[in-house]
């Protein structure tokens, strides 16, 4: 292995566990915050938090299918024609990475910039800010999101440790 694939591979695990981590720390502090503060202070603290939150772990994303769409690139090219043997748990891992955008694309978007931006779901003009209880309906949304985020973020990462080991 190169040293320059070395450092591709230490990226790649660093992001991933950035990511996983990021979103178990946010999911505890959602809680505890829940826990210790008004309807009205919740909301405010959780939608401060998530403006530094949700890019962070879009770069995060962002860096995992790069570095890993770079180092496959250098396998499929290493490999020659017995890359097929790795189809099974490359494609699950790879599956299991679709779901996870999916679904972190669905908080940032869907709810992220609802509750950030403050602009209602149609599109009216009308903010959220205006109501506690539909911020607190997309809070409730977020949390649930987050932690199935989670799950299929981890997931992902004992799918990816299976490729180095085999299943």
């Amino acid at each position: 292995m190169s040293i320059s694939y070395f450092w591709l591979l230490y990226v790649h695990i660093i992001a991933s566990s950035l990511l996983v981590g990021s979103m178990l720390f946010f999911s505890v502090l959602f809680r505890n915050i829940k826990k210790r503060l008004s309807k009205e202070e919740f909301a405010g603290e959780i939608v401060s938090i998530l403006r530094f939150y949700h890019p962070f772990i879009l770069l995060c994303m962002g860096t995992l299918i790069m570095t890993g769409a770079w180092y496959l690139t250098g396998l499929k090219i290493s490999m020659g024609p017995s890359f097929s043997k790795l189809f099974v748990p490359l494609g699950s891992k790879l599956l299991s990475v679709f779901f996870l955008v999916i679904g972190m694309c669905f908080q940032f978007f869907a709810i992220g910039l609802r509750l950030t931006r403050g602009i209602g779901p149609a599109g009216n003009g009308q903010t959220i800010s205006s109501t506690t209880e539909e911020r607190l309906k997309l809070l409730n949304t977020l949390e649930n999101v987050n932690a199935v985020n989670v799950v299929i973020g981890m997931v992902t990462i004992f799918l990816g440790l299976g490729l180095t080991k085999g299943f």
